[in-house]
């Protein structure tokens, strides 16, 4: 089937949309998702006040009174769960993380908010990559399974894979990464075609080897100096930096710019 899929990807029926393009990136950034608790917090004492004082009035007379506890709590899960959720779609549209890509025509601009130490403003950085230069592509994906997982990874199917691309030229360096179903993940893994295709890596391997599998999840292992040093080396590499500095895309986003970076590759190497 990933086969089958990855024979619809053609770099040369890509065609350039109105630009520039700007995506947000980190959908689910901190601030974000410190709010969606908060609602669920208070979607949860809010629904269960409610739902008692409605059963107080409806059915003070009737044996369901004795299980008020009981539905209330049950009632007030569900409605406050129901709310995070409309709350989270809502704010991903409203409050973006400030980190954007400006997809352009001759250039990708590429701007990140960080907090410096000592200062109380988000000072942007701004990255610019110019497509009449060389850059340095690289590629690699993995499976979410076999290792112990946290923060968003915990968010996904451990079926489903990590996408990963990084953009390297001259001082500038990007690294953006999605989350995937198999089938998804095999348009883009099984293309050979790829300017640079997709390289496998295993994130359960590098627990082994680092003798992390069985403990916490709270942050990732030191990469031994004999995968950094191997054939592999410049995958895992790429991979320590985005734990540090990457940027999620949603999965259409990512796709988007796939096939932006792709065209605008091929098209410096004089191939479309």
């Amino acid at each position: 089937m990933g086969k089958e899929m990855s024979k619809c990807y053609n770099p040369d029926m890509i065609t350039t949309e109105n630009s520039p393009k700007v995506l947000h990136a980190d959908p689910e950034h901190g601030g974000l998702r410190f709010v969606v608790i908060f609602i669920l917090l208070i979607g949860l004492i809010l629904s269960f006040i409610m739902i008692q004082l409605l059963l107080s009035l409806l059915a003070a007379d009737t044996i369901l009174i004795e299980f008020a506890t009981v539905f209330s709590c049950a009632g007030a899960i569900v409605l406050a769960l129901i709310l995070a959720w409309a709350s989270e779609i809502y704010l991903k549209r409203a409050w973006p993380s400030g980190t954007t890509l400006v997809l352009g025509d001759t250039e990708l601009e590429y701007t990140v908010k960080k907090r410096d130490p000592g200062q109380e403003n988000e000072n942007p950085e701004e990255f610019l990559f110019d497509w009449t230069k060389n850059l340095n592509l690289t590629r690699w994906y993995f499976e979410l399974s076999g290792y112990p997982r946290a923060g968003r990874e915990r968010r996904v199917s451990s079926k489903w894979n990590c996408l990963a691309y990084r953009l390297h030229q001259d001082e500038a360096q990007l690294i953006v990464f999605g989350y995937f179903p198999p089938e998804k993940a095999a348009v883009w893994t099984e293309d050979q075609n790829l300017s640079e295709p997709f390289h496998e890596i295993s994130l359960a391997h590098l627990y082994t080897e680092a003798g992390k599998k069985r403990r916490g999840a709270g942050t990732r292992p030191a990469i031994p100096s004999s995968m950094l040093t191997g054939s592999n080396g410049r995958y895992w590499l790429a991979e320590q930096k985005r734990w540090q500095d990457g940027v999620e895309l949603a999965q259409e986003d990512f796709v988007t710019f796939m096939k932006y970076t792709e065209r605008k590759t091929q098209i410096g190497r004089g191939e479309a």
